[in-house]
Order: structure tokens, then C-alpha cells, then sequence
């Protein structure tokens, strides 16, 4: 079995969404759930994704800005402790997208992550999702996720199921 993305165009786009949302969030001023529809849409429109594709990775940008939205909201000092990783190691694209969304949207990140009543717990294997650590569910190990991409296999179970990590910000 390899390792290899067997869609590495999906990672990229993921980042595309959010640039897309969040520039009809300032440029629109759109809620932000209408935005990242908004993103997936144009996406397929210009045929950079199936619509599949862009419906699974729309689902995925809201998941990580609902989990950031609860975290922001909750005791979350800052957007590094989302991260748990040094600031350093993060991509510094999608940190400054994520860290703009956070910045200008706060309260929409907390309406957002409010609105829901089925914020995910788990990450799964093959999903694609921002920078950050992920926790084995069934190990304890974490996965340092420095940019955006498509979550393996824990490295030591080879477990496919993991929790978002939060703490304090490193750098």
C-alpha cells in the first residue's frame, strides 16, 4: 500500500476554499457558512473539483472552522493554541488565512460553531484538514499536521480515527 495522496490536487484546494470564503466574507460581507458554500460552488464551476470533491471538502473547511469557532469561543486564548504546534512549523499561508478569518470573524466563528449541534469530534484517515496536531483515538499518539493535507494513518497504530488537540501556543 502507499502512502502517496491519491488526490493531491485536494489539499490545495482546501486552501483555495478558504482564501474564496474568506474573501466573500470581507468583500460581500457573507455569513460564513454562505461563504464556504459560495467557495465550493465557484470551485466547481471552474471545474477544479468534481462535485463531490468540493461538497466532502466544503464539509471539511467547515468542520476545522466549526472546531476553531469552539475553541475561540471557549477558553481558547489565541489562535496558536489551536495550532499546539509551533507557529513556525505551520504553513504560513493557511496560518495567516486562519488567523485573518479568526482575527476579523471571531464572533461569526462563534456563531458558527454555536449554530451546529453536531460539531465533529473525530478526524478520520483520507480526510483532508489544516495544520495542527491530531490524537490517535486509539493510541494516544499525536500527528503534527504543519499544513493543510490529508490525514494518514497513525504512524504508530495505524488507527484511522483522531481528536483535534488544543493547548497552549508553543512559539
Amino acid at each position: 500500500m502507499s502512502n502517496e495522496d491519491p488526490k493531491p490536487h485536494l489539499t490545495e484546494a482546501y486552501a483555495r476554499m478558504l482564501e474564496r470564503a474568506k474573501e466573500a466574507m470581507e468583500s460581500a460581507g457573507k455569513r460564513l457558512e454562505q461563504a464556504v458554500d459560495d467557495a465550493r460552488d465557484m470551485a466547481q464551476e471552474l471545474g477544479e473539483l468534481t462535485r463531490e470533491e468540493a461538497d466532502l471538502l466544503a464539509a471539511y473547511v467547515k468542520r476545522d472552522l466549526r472546531d476553531l469557532g469552539q475553541y475561540l469561543s471557549g477558553d481558547g486564548e489565541d489562535l496558536g493554541g489551536w495550532f499546539v504546534i509551533d507557529r513556525t512549523l505551520v504553513e504560513a499561508r493557511i496560518f495567516d488565512l486562519l488567523a485573518s478569518v479568526a482575527d476579523k470573524t471571531s464572533l461569526a466563528l462563534a456563531e458558527f460553531a454555536a449554530g451546529s449541534r453536531e460539531v465533529p469530534s473525530e478526524w478520520r484517515t483520507g480526510e483532508i484538514t489544516g495544520p495542527g496536531v491530531l490524537a490517535c483515538l486509539e493510541c494516544g499518539h499525536t500527528l503534527q499536521m504543519r499544513k493543510a493535507g490529508r490525514i494518514p494513518p497513525c504512524p504508530h497504530c495505524h488507527a484511522t480515527r483522531f481528536r483535534r488537540e488544543h493547548g497552549t501556543n508553543e512559539a
